[in-house]
């Protein structure tokens, strides 16, 4: 049969029929399954890896189950005087079906694709998704109704555990899930049919698309002049506490895992995270002694939720050399403080900030949030005693031109202990200069020089070039 003959006798709305029946009639199936292998697990009866856990299985399982399903549609088709699906027909459903329901479903081409970086499903109708080259393009429906997206974002929460529970629903109408390959998956309940929090079903991915490249390989792609590659080396070896701050998307997160690629593979590194595990260090072979923790969300019985600070806690029994807590985000600062100052090597983490002059301001309001009784000198102090330097990422982009945004650091800050007249004393030792490049503007404070010298480094390393200095 010719692929006209097939297109005549399954037309695309056919096809897209037959994925939504025998997608949902496995998915029920496969629903079902999980929730008996939950009961036995509960019980204590379940002699082998639950099946929501268990990807192999699920994906055979699955298979089978689509076998069953297509030999029922043929039947029925019989039943109807309909010849059964041509052979080509069967292997297009199947393998949507399977995309559906083991894989991502349309995102599936998107995810493959190593240029992506995120992709925001804003209906069935719109989904744009941008490039790493800052392109951004709407690829428009993938879905054909509201509820074809509902059920495909429910049948993502149940098989994709990840670091929590996936649970979407009434009562639980926002999820954030983590992939197998780290992406970073939020989904929101919502549409007229639904009890949710938004107008339309929706989901917003994050990838990491930037992996062990190193800090030359971030120096290639524009983050920072490549002279700067040994001076942020040497930063990272003597062990100072680094905040990398930025706006969302800027790329807090890939730089501070290529700057604690620098640290010693005999250092025993351990990362505390708020529900995804983004860092991955267990993951690079450049750091054979890095244990992961993350916190965890209460169960549907409001039991068993473990917090920040009960994991930076359990790290001071594990022997570390340092400790980094990932993205501090109110409670966290204070933990990593607390940690960083008890730290052999310091500590590292990212913080939210669109501005590197705010970032301290915003650091300690989150530490005076998450402990209303220490006094606005503790406050200050503990910032000024534990946190040496602030590397600031912008988004950087041309008005004029409409172009796409691009990465760069734009300002290193210098803490430099307690300010004269309160706060924190800082300095900007790192600024764009008259040519748009990061060049060093002022010199390192004595102390911090000391530190490295003490560390084999020399301090001509780290002077200001002649004409930079503000």
């Amino acid at each position: 049969m010719t692929a006209h003959d097939t297109a005549t006798q399954f037309s695309d709305p056919e096809l897209r029929a037959a994925v939504a029946i025998v997608t949902d009639r496995v998915a029920a199936r496969l629903i079902d399954a999980i929730e008996r292998d939950e009961t036995a697990l509960v019980a204590g009866t379940l002699d082998r890896p639950a099946l929501a856990a268990d990807e192999r299985r699920q994906q055979l399982l699955v298979g089978a189950w689509i076998s069953d399903e297509i030999t029922v549609v043929n039947e029925e088709r019989l039943q109807d005087g309909i010849r059964p699906l041509a052979q080509h027909t069967e292997q297009v459903l199947r393998s949507r079906v399977v995309a559906e329901l083991t894989g991502a479903g349309p995102l599936e081409r998107f995810l493959s694709d190593g240029g992506v970086e995120e992709i925001d499903v804003n209906s069935a109708e719109s989904t744009w998704v941008t490039y790493t080259d800052g392109r951004k393009v709407d690829v428009g429906r993938l879905w054909a109704t509201s509820a074809e997206l509902t059920a495909f974002q429910k049948r993502m929460a149940l098989r994709m555990t990840g670091t929590g529970e996936g649970r979407l629903d009434t009562s639980s109408p926002m999820l954030t899930l983590q992939s197998n390959d780290g992406s970073r998956i939020v989904m929101v309940l919502g549409g007229p049919t639904e009890h949710g929090i938004s107008t339309h079903p929706r989901i917003a991915i994050r990838r990491f698309v930037v992996r062990q490249v190193g800090l030359d390989g971030l120096a290639d792609l524009g983050l920072f002049p490549r002279p700067m590659v040994e001076q942020f080396r040497a930063l990272v070896r003597c062990g100072f506490t680094i905040l990398v701050s930025g706006p969302p998307g800027a790329g807090k997160t890939t730089l501070l895992t290529e700057l604690l690629g620098e640290v010693s593979p005999l250092e025993r590194i351990i990362t505390v995270e708020k529900n995804l595990l983004e860092l991955r260090l267990e993951d690079d072979p450049r750091h054979p002694d890095a244990p992961a923790l993350f916190t965890r969300h209460a169960n549907a019985e409001g039991e068993g939720e473990i917090t920040t600070r009960q994991l930076v806690e359990l790290t001071r029994r594990l022997n570390p050399d340092r400790v980094v807590v990932g993205e501090l985000v109110e409670d966290e600062a204070l933990d990593m403080l607390d940690v960083a100052s008890m730290c052999k090597r310091g500590s590292l983490a990212t913080i939210h900030a669109h501005t590197a002059d705010i970032v301290l301001q915003r650091l300690g309001y989150y530490v005076s949030k998450s402990n209303t009784n220490l006094p606005e000198f503790a406050v200050w102090s503990l910032i000024a005693q534990t946190v040496d330097f602030v590397v600031h990422i912008d988004l950087v982009r041309n008005a004029e031109a409409e172009q796409a945004a691009v990465r760069q650091i734009t300002s290193i800050i210098e803490v430099g202990g307690l300010g004269e007249a309160g706060g924190v004393a800082s300095t900007e030792v790192w600024a764009m200069n008259d040519a748009n490049e990061l060049a060093q503007v002022a010199p390192l404070s004595h102390r911090h020089l000391t530190r490295l010298r003490l560390a084999g480094y020399s301090a001509d390393q780290f002077a200001v070039t002649p004409g930079a200095r503000r």
